[in-house]
């Protein structure tokens, strides 16, 4: 399980990277995807699944994190769990309140999608550098 932040950080830096680069490439892609989740209660049930079950899988292959007596923490795998934990969160959010949050990211995706797309890009990029440096 030593790998499991490296591998975690690079597949996550990787499906952030391509999904900002495919914003940057066609312009209101995300906005697209956004009212398509929104008209369908189909979608919007198979997004918190799928989101749920990825967040899972990257919280438990993260909880290998070292305790504070045997050294200090692997900083990457508690990142990860973190944001693991996040993802969980956001799932079940997304699924039981997503007509509430429909307006919020029509609102977020209005005019600034570019300068969202850009700061993906630029996370997707440190989470695959994080990631590759643990296999160096």
């Amino acid at each position: 399980m030593v790998e499991a932040p490296a591998w975690s950080a690079l597949f996550l830096g990787l499906f952030l990277f391509v999904c900002s680069f495919g914003e940057l490439r066609r312009p209101g892609l995300w906005r697209g995807m956004i009212e398509e989740i929104g008209a369908s209660p189909a979608l919007q049930m198979l997004t918190g699944l799928i989101e749920l079950t990825m967040g899972i899988a990257v919280y438990l292959c993260n909880r290998a994190a070292p305790a504070p007596a045997s050294g200090p923490p692997d900083w990457l795998a508690v990142l990860m769990m973190v944001l693991g934990g996040f993802m969980i969160i956001e799932a079940l959010v997304i699924t039981a309140f997503t007509d509430r949050l429909l307006p919020l990211w029509r609102c977020a995706l209005g005019t600034g999608a570019r300068g969202w797309a850009l700061v993906g890009l630029i996370a997707g990029a440190a989470l695959i550098a994080a990631g590759l440096v643990r296999f160096l």
